[in-house]
This record gives C-alpha cells, sequence and structure tokens, in this order.
C-alpha cells in the first residue's frame, strides 16, 4: 500500500520537516555517546511504540486523537513515526550515557526531558500536526515519564551487553 501525499500542504508538514531536519541535524552535532547497537534499538523501541499507539489509540473505538490533517494515514505519517519521534528518546539516552544521574537527580532528569516532549507536542498541535479528539496533554505527560524510564532501562539493559566503547581519534 502506497501512502498517499497530503492534499494540502500546509502548516503541519512545514513543521513535520522542519522539526525533522532540526533534529536530525542536531544528533549530529551533539556528541554521541551511544553504540550504534543501541542507537538502532533505541530507535526501533521508539517507533514501535509510536506505531502501537497510533493503532491503538487513535482509531475507533477511542479515537483520542489523528495526525496531520484526517484520521487515515499519508506519506508525513511515515516521517513523524519513524524519523521524528524517536529523536527525544535518542536525546535522553545520549544524554543520560554522559551524565548517569542517580536517585531524585534521574527523577528530575526525566521530569525535565517529560516537560521538553511536552511542549513540543504543545508545539505540534499549535500546528495541527496532532488533533486531540478526546486526548489530553497531561495523559501525554504521564506517557513521557513512563517511555523515558522505560527507555533508560532499556539503554543501561542494553549497555551491560554491549558496552560502548568510544572510537580513538588519534
Amino acid at each position: 500500500m502506497i501512502l498517499p501525499l497530503p492534499e494540502k500542504f500546509d502548516e503541519n508538514e512545514i513543521f513535520i520537516i522542519f522539526s525533522t531536519v532540526f533534529a536530525l541535524v542536531l544528533m549530529f552535532i551533539v556528541p554521541r555517546r551511544l553504540s550504534a547497537v543501541t542507537i538502532v534499538i533505541i530507535w526501533t523501541f521508539n517507533v514501535f511504540l509510536a506505531l502501537l499507539a497510533d493503532i491503538t489509540i487513535s482509531i475507533k473505538p477511542y479515537n483520542f486523537y489523528f495526525t496531520i490533517d484526517h484520521d487515515t494515514h499519508e506519506l508525513f505519517d511515515v516521517l513523524l513515526h519513524f524519523a521524528t519521534y524517536p529523536t527525544v528518546p535518542y536525546f535522553l539516552v545520549n544524554l543520560y550515557q554522559y551524565k548517569k544521574p542517580r536517585g531524585l537527580k534521574l527523577l528530575s532528569y526525566i521530569i525535565f526531558f517529560a516537560g521538553v516532549a511536552i511542549v513540543l507536542e504543545y508545539t505540534a498541535v499549535q500546528f495541527h500536526v496532532f488533533t486531540y479528539t478526546g486526548w489530553k496533554l497531561y495523559l501525554s505527560f504521564i506517557t513521557y515519564l513512563i517511555l523515558f524510564a522505560v527507555n533508560i532501562e532499556l539503554v543501561n539493559f542494553i549497555g551491560k551487553k554491549h558496552p560502548y566503547k568510544r572510537e580513538s581519534t588519534s
């Protein structure tokens, strides 16, 4: 099945393109502290979760929200799922590998990133990337807290199996 192009190229498609390009460029600027294995697993895990959410709570009988311009998928949904969504968890675990916060600092760290994700989601709502039909922003905040804690546990698990060895630059 080939996904259709947008019926109208407007602010939500421009927002998706801009935010995706910005996040991907930032990924190449910020020093990487993750192994290739970790990046692939974290990225795939978050793509899976985004798709799972969209095929469970954004369709009948729930219909809590829809993405882009309507409740059916189009080409920009693919960009949103595979390139835009996974970037925040990527930055979360990449910085986590550098700081390794514990205890209350870890909780503050997760809350901070959930706040960043909420600001990004709120902005996306303003650009009509998401249209809520029953979903609330506070539900996203709770979801992000859980999602980010799981991502940190996953990166810790991967780190035990595949420790990151920084390549020598000399």
